[in-house]
């Protein structure tokens, strides 16, 4: 006659890995900020100033009371 076995158990653990994913995200940012650069434009002018033709000689006043009046004869110049 048998009787029921009796069961020795001898337990052993093996490791498996499980791999969860973690996503880490990494966000590199620029940010922009407006920064004023002065830039001036240089323009030179050349200005000329006619005064215009004069009516009469400046120092005519002055040689007349210095000189006698000349008197020419027609068609000759000065």
């Amino acid at each position: 006659m048998y009787c029921d076995p009796e069961y020795i158990v001898n337990d052993t653990y093996v490791e498996r890995e499980i791999t969860y994913v973690h996503p880490i995200i990494r966000v590199n940012k620029k940010h922009i900020v407006n920064v004023p650069k002065h830039v001036y434009k240089k323009v030179t002018k050349n200005v000329v100033i006619d005064p215009g033709i004069p009516d009469e000689c400046d120092d005519c006043d002055k040689h007349e009371k210095k000189h006698k009046k000349h008197h020419h004869s027609k068609g000759e110049e000065w």
